[in-house]
C-alpha cells in the first residue's frame, strides 16, 4: 500500500486576539486586593511584612495587565503601544494569577480572625473569670499550664501561617518570571531510545483500525491521558510509527496543538492543510470569496455603517475611499459570525481532502479544552444542513469507504473521554524498575558528556558512583513516581555530583585492601557510603520535587505493565 507520511511543522501559531475586557477585570481584582492588604499592614496582624511584600509584587504585576488602547496619532503612539504589548503578561501567566488571587485573599481573611479572637480572650471580664479559683479545690496552676499550652499552640499556628505566606509570596513572584520555552513535538521518534510499552502501543494501534467489511462508519478515536512527563507524547509517537498504522492508513498526520495561549483555530487548520500539501494562499482566497462567508460579512458591514463612531474612526485612518472600503471589510471580518463561517469553510476543505484516502491524525498536547464544544465528540458527523464551524470533528470524514482514525493526548482524562466518547483512553503505566534504570543510565552518561559509554545491556563497574546508585535504584524510581521526566532530571542531578577520590593510587589501595582484616573492610565500606550517601539523598530530594510538580494537573498513571523509558513528553 502506498503511504505518505506527513510531519507537523514546528512553527508556532500566532498569539491570541484582544482580551481587553478580561484584562480590565483582572486589573480591578488586583487593585482591590492591594487596597485591602495596604489597609492591614499597619496593624499588628501576624505576617504583615510578608503581606506587604506580596502587595508590592502585585503592584508590579498590575502594570503588566493594563489593557492597551489604540492610538491613531502617529509613530510615537504606535511605538508606545508596541512596547506595552511586549510587556503584557502572557495568557498562561494571567490564568495563573487569576487562580492565585482568591487564595491570597483567603489567607488575608484568615489572619484577621485570630486578632478578633485574641481581643475576646483579653477582655477584662474574661480575665476575671480565669482568675477565680475553683471551689472543688483543684490545683490553681492547672489554668496557667492550659493557658501556656494555648499560647504555644497559637504561636505554632502563627509560624505555620508565616510559612504559607512565604509560599504565597513565592507563587506571586513566579507570575513575573518568564515562561518556560515550549518545545513543539513532531512525529519523529528514535525507537532505540524506547524501552518497552509494546503492549500499550499494540492495543492502541488495534483500537484505531476498524475491521474489514464492517458496516457503517469506519472512523475510530482513542486518547492518551496523564500528567506532564508521564510519556504521553512518546507513546503516541510509538503508535504513529507502528506497523499496523503504516499498513492501514495511507496518510498519517501529526499535529502539535500546543499550550492554551498558542491555541488559534485558524492557525491550527491552516497548518493541517499546509502539511496535507494544499496551497494555503489559494485556500485563503477561496475562503474569503466563499458564498458561506459573504452573507455574514455583508451583515457585519451594514452594522458598522450604521455606527457613526466606528465609521468616523475608520475615516480618520483611511486616505481615500478604496482604503476605507478595505478597512471596513477588515473590520467586518473580525466579527464572530464571519470568524465562525470561515472556520466552517476550512473544515469543509479539510473534510474533502481527507475523504479521498484512509487517514490517521495525532493531536498532541490538547490543553485548551473549552466549554464551546470545539474539541468534544470528535466522532460526531457533520450536520446535513447548516454551517460546520462549531466542532473540529466536522472536518474529519466518517465514511464507510476509507478508514479514519484520531489519536489525541491531553492531561485531563475526563477531557480525553469527552473527545473520543466510546473510544479507548489509556494512561501510560509507571516505568518498570528495569526500564527506568536504563533511562537513568542513559541520561546519566549523556549529562556527563560520555554518551558513547552507554550500552543498553552493559554494566557500571567502571563508574563507582553509578555502581553505588544502582543499589538504590528502586528507591530512586519510587521517589520519581515512575515518571520518565523525573527520572531523567534525577539522573542529570546525580551526574553533576562527584564522589571524593581515594587518597592512595588504585594499585596501592588494592594492595592494602588485600592485606587488611575484615573489620577494616567494614570501616572502609562505611566510609565510602558516608561519602556517597549525602549527595545521593540531595539529588533524590530534587527528583522528588520534580515528580510532585508533575502531579499537580491530574492523578498519576496506573501502575504495572510494560513502560517506555523516555522523557520526551
Amino acid at each position: 500500500m502506498a503511504e505518505s507520511e506527513v510531519k507537523e511543522s514546528t512553527q508556532q501559531p500566532a498569539p491570541a486576539g484582544d482580551e481587553s475586557e478580561q484584562l480590565k477585570k483582572l486589573h480591578s481584582d488586583v487593585q482591590s486586593l492591594c487596597d485591602d492588604i495596604d489597609r492591614e499592614v499597619d496593624s499588628n496582624m501576624p505576617g504583615r511584612d510578608d503581606l506587604a511584600e506580596i502587595s508590592n509584587v502585585l503592584k508590579v504585576i498590575k502594570g503588566r495587565i493594563t489593557a492597551t488602547t489604540t492610538t491613531t496619532g502617529g509613530g510615537d503612539g504606535d511605538a508606545n503601544n508596541k512596547d506595552k504589548e511586549q510587556q503584557l503578561l502572557p495568557l498562561s501567566k494571567r490564568e495563573e494569577l487569576s487562580k492565585l488571587l482568591p487564595t491570597i485573599r483567603r489567607a488575608l481573611q484568615q489572619r484577621k480572625q485570630p486578632r478578633s479572637k485574641q481581643g475576646e480572650a483579653h477582655h477584662p471580664a474574661a480575665e476575671t473569670k480565669t482568675k477565680v479559683p475553683s471551689a472543688s479545690g483543684c490545683n490553681p496552676f492547672t489554668k496557667a499550664r492550659a493557658s501556656q499550652r494555648q499560647s504555644e499552640r497559637r504561636q505554632e499556628e502563627d509560624d505555620d501561617e508565616a510559612v504559607s505566606l512565604k509560599l504565597l509570596l513565592r507563587l506571586t513572584q513566579n507570575v513575573l518570571e518568564p515562561e518556560q520555552y515550549y518545545e513543539w513535538t513532531t512525529s519523529y521518534v528514535d525507537e532505540d531510545r524506547i524501552y518497552g510499552w509494546q503492549k500499550e502501543a499494540d492495543e492502541l494501534a488495534a483500537a484505531l483500525v476498524a475491521p474489514d467489511g464492517e458496516e457503517g462508519s469506519m472512523f475510530r478515536a482513542a486518547g492518551i491521558a496523564g500528567v506532564h512527563g508521564s510519556g504521553k507524547t512518546a507513546l503516541a509517537q510509538k503508535v504513529f510509527v507502528h506497523d499496523k498504522a503504516k499498513d492501514n492508513f495511507a496518510l498519517r498526520l501529526w499535529v502539535c496543538v500546543g499550550p492554551p495561549d498558542s491555541e488559534d483555530r485558524f492557525c491550527l487548520l491552516y497548518r493541517m492543510l499546509d502539511n496535507l500539501g494544499l496551497d494555503t494562499f489559494k485556500v485563503e482566497d477561496i475562503v474569503d470569496k466563499s458564498n458561506a462567508v459573504k452573507p455574514h460579512r455583508d451583515a457585519a458591514v451594514e452594522r458598522i455603517r450604521n455606527d457613526p463612531a466606528k465609521v468616523a474612526a475608520i475615516r480618520n485612518t483611511a486616505k481615500d475611499d478604496s482604503i476605507f472600503e478595505q478597512l471596513l471589510k477588515e473590520e467586518a471580518d473580525e466579527s464572530p459570525e464571519v470568524h465562525k463561517s470561515k472556520i466552517g469553510v476550512l473544515l469543509y476543505i479539510l473534510h474533502m481532502t481527507l475523504s479521498k484516502t484512509s487517514y490517521m491524525i495525532v493531536f498532541d498536547d490538547i490543553r485548551a479544552y473549552g466549554d464551546d464544544g470545539w474539541y468534544s465528540n470528535l466522532a460526531l458527523p457533520p450536520p446535513p444542513e447548516g454551517e460546520w464551524g462549531d466542532r473540529l470533528g466536522y472536518g474529519l470524514p466518517k465514511g464507510s469507504q476509507h478508514r479514519g482514525a484520531v489519536l489525541l493526548t491531553c492531561r485531563n482524562e475526563d477531557h480525553a473521554r469527552s473527545m473520543v466518547r466510546a473510544g479507548r483512553v489509556v494512561r501510560p503505566p509507571r516505568l518498570h524498575p528495569d526500564h527506568a534504570w536504563k533511562l537513568f543510565r542513559r541520561e546519566y552518561y549523556q549529562a556527563k558528556g560520555q554518551a558513547g559509554r552507554f550500552k543498553v545491556d552493559g554494566d557500571d563497574d567502571d563508574d563507582a558512583f553509578l555502581k553505588e546508585l544502582k543499589r538504590m535504584k528502586e528507591q530512586i524510581v519510587n521517589k520519581c513516581l515512575g515518571l520518565p521526566v523525573a527520572i531523567a532530571e534525577a539522573a542529570k542531578g546525580f551526574a553533576a555530583l562527584e564522589s571524593l577520590p581515594d587518597d592512595d593510587p588504585p594499585h596501592e589501595a588494592q594492595a592494602k585492601t588485600d592485606n587488611k582484616p575484615a573489620a577494616a573492610d567494614q570501616i572502609a565500606s562505611a566510609s565510602n557510603k558516608d561519602t556517597l550517601q549525602p549527595a545521593a539523598e540531595e539529588s533524590s530530594r530534587a527528583a522528588d520535587q520534580t515528580a510532585s510538580a508533575s502531579n499537580k494537573d491530574t492523578q498519576p498513571g496506573a501502575e504495572g505493565g510494560e513502560a517506555m523509558a523516555s522523557a520526551d513528553d
